[in-house]
């Protein structure tokens, strides 16, 4: 029996019948539901695992905060942090962000929805690499993770008692450190081909400012304006350098300086209004008296980009 004949399959899907409807309507849908679960679950398998990049110079405190953090995913939790160790090469941990922090997911979810009730009794698993402080591995060994595809954001850790005006040195360092990470992250937003949506994700940056509990250490207010004040410092010498070996007839790129080539200066509430960078700054203190003082804030912040 041909295709074309009147008792063919194709003649009677093409008739006036209300099975016909029926099946349209059934097919019209079941195929945007089965696209959806077929995607979804698809994405959720194969997606790269949440990651967390642990930036900062040595001695700020990096390891110490990745042992507490294991130490809290552990059952029972363990507010102690071990000694710090000195490592050239980067490491990536597992940890499990403790129940009780909300995700960021669930924002627009409400209070009384049963399955964040049941999402309590389970931790979110996400990576943490802890990289190395020193000036020279810092671009091969730290930097060089930001490319990589499953970072949700940079925890940039800092020693808040050795950012005072009497420790310079301490805070050039630091202050270079911090710009050139976010040197790195206008870089990535201004790259070309970087106008879909996977290329540009938005990578927020934390200042964990921390050893809070010591004497010397600054409020999370100053660290925030002492950090302001010395990347300006190194964002003037690096553009000077710029314009000095630079040709004569090729002006410098104004994405090679950070937060632009403008006069106003550098604050990272102008880096935010340029290019969409997030910088904020939160206190705390891993080891000490205070051991594990603000850290909670530290891992809200975490829980915010899961």
């Amino acid at each position: 029996m041909a295709w074309t004949d009147q008792d063919s399959w194709v003649t009677w899907l093409f008739s006036p019948s209300w099975w016909v409807i029926l099946l349209a309507l059934a097919v019209c849908l079941a195929l945007p539901i089965l696209d959806h679960v077929f995607n979804y679950t698809s994405k959720a398998g194969k997606g790269a695992t949440p990651t967390i990049l642990l930036l900062g110079p040595s001695g700020s405190g990096k390891t110490s905060l990745v042992s507490l953090l294991q130490r809290r995913s552990a059952e029972p939790r363990v507010d102690l942090a071990a000694s710090t160790r000195t490592s050239q090469v980067p490491a990536t941990v597992s940890l499990a962000l403790p129940a009780a922090v909300r995700l960021g997911s669930d924002r627009y979810r409400s209070d009384h929805d049963t399955s964040l009730q049941n999402a309590e009794k389970e931790s979110v698993k996400y990576d943490m690499i802890d990289t190395p402080g020193h000036g020279k591995l810092r671009l091969e060994h730290a930097l060089a993770h930001i490319q990589k595809p499953g970072v949700r954001g940079i925890l940039f850790v800092v020693d808040s008692s050795a950012l005072d005006s009497s420790s310079s040195a301490v805070s050039q360092d630091t202050a270079s450190f911090l710009h050139d990470t976010l040197l790195v992250l206008q870089k990535r937003k201004t790259a070309k081909g970087g106008g879909s949506s996977k290329a540009t994700a938005d990578i927020p940056v934390l200042v964990a400012a921390n050893k809070q509990d010591l004497f010397t250490a600054l409020p999370q207010g100053a660290v925030r304006e002492r950090l302001q004040t010395e990347i300006e410092r190194v964002r003037l010498s690096r553009s000077k350098g710029l314009t000095t070996v630079g040709k004569e007839d090729d002006e410098p790129d104004e994405h090679d300086t950070l937060a632009g080539g403008g006069d106003e200066k550098f604050s990272f509430q102008l880096l935010q209004d340029e290019y969409g960078i997030s910088v904020d700054v939160l206190g705390g203190a891993v080891r000490g008296e205070e051991a594990g003082k603000g850290v909670r804030k530290w891992e809200e912040w975490i829980g915010s980009l899961l």
